[in-house]
């Protein structure tokens, strides 16, 4: 799993394959990852002709906007979009945001379409997505095997095609459900921490995504997730760190400073209270990191 998005070429692959087993089932259009900062960026689904495709674009950063049956939608950030290319929609860059930063792919074929209803029927139109989900890891890795011209035949295409949905099944049908009540600065304020935990990031700055006075933004969101916004930060945070200490070779200096702490000392003064042991110890054992946080 990668712990941070690659350093990329802005590119788009796209792949016509004539295999008809393969283009039932899921096949790929294309894939690409793009950063827009000309406001005259702009799609209509009214005016495309690519019928029976379907367009999953993912924000890495900056914001975009799409226009979906008349009503708009905000894409920072980890918030993806699942969308019929030839749809009532238009998603453009609009004239107050730098830029629009993101990566997408576009697929066809019967799984597709059943997924993309789910996700319409279930989850509306825009969904929150961790950087390092399964989907998004997934869709990363597509791209580079793009970029490295590892994808040759209808078969690997189909198959990886085929695997992306299953992991977007997966994903969108384990979201948390309670996070649909969520007001949206707090949504907003928790996706701001997912995306820059790596940083020197605190409350004033999840309240600052969050649009809301400190006091305010503390108080909606312990009422709103039962936890402080430092607690949820914390719990990120350790749990990458665990993560790569479980998973890498990395010095716990190193995994300090990739998971927002200044030095491994701190990180391990906040890992010690946290799960009862030190990043030393933990990396030794094999217990689930779930077992004891908090």
């Amino acid at each position: 799993m990668l712990s941070k998005f690659p350093i990329k070429d802005y590119s788009i692959f796209a792949y016509r394959f004539l295999e008809e087993t393969t283009n039932e089932a899921a096949q790929m259009w294309s894939v690409g990852w793009e950063k827009q900062t000309s406001p005259l960026y702009k799609w209509s689904g009214r005016n495309r002709k690519e019928a029976e495709k379907y367009i999953f674009q993912y924000t890495v950063s900056g914001y975009g906007m799409i226009e979906i049956n008349g009503k708009e939608y905000k894409l920072d950030a980890g918030k993806a979009f699942l969308i019929n290319i030839s749809g009532n929609h238009q998603y453009y860059l609009p004239k107050n945001s730098e830029h629009w930063e993101f990566i997408f792919i576009t697929l066809y074929g019967m799984h597709v379409e059943k997924c993309w209803n789910y996700i319409q029927s279930q989850h509306h139109f825009i969904v929150p997505f961790h950087p390092e989900s399964s989907p998004i890891q997934l869709l990363v890795q597509i791209f580079q095997e793009a970029s490295e011209k590892k994808i040759t035949n209808p078969f690997q295409a189909s198959s990886l095609s085929y695997r992306f949905i299953m992991e977007l099944y997966q994903y969108v049908k384990s979201l948390d459900t309670s996070t649909e009540d969520w007001p949206e600065n707090i949504l907003n304020a928790v996706l701001f921490a997912r995306n820059h935990f790596q940083k020197e990031i605190g409350p004033d700055e999840m309240a600052e995504a969050a649009n809301l006075s400190r006091f305010h933004f503390s108080r909606l969101f312990k009422q709103t997730t039962g936890i402080t916004p430092i607690q949820y930060l914390t719990k990120i945070r350790i749990t990458k760190a665990a993560e790569l200490l479980h998973q890498t070779k990395y010095s716990v200096e190193e995994i300090a400073t990739n998971v927002g702490y200044a030095n491994a000392n701190y990180l391990t003064k906040v890992f010690r209270k946290a799960t009862g042991m030190t990043p030393g110890q933990f990396r030794k054992s094999n217990q689930v990191l779930g077992d004891h946080l908090f």
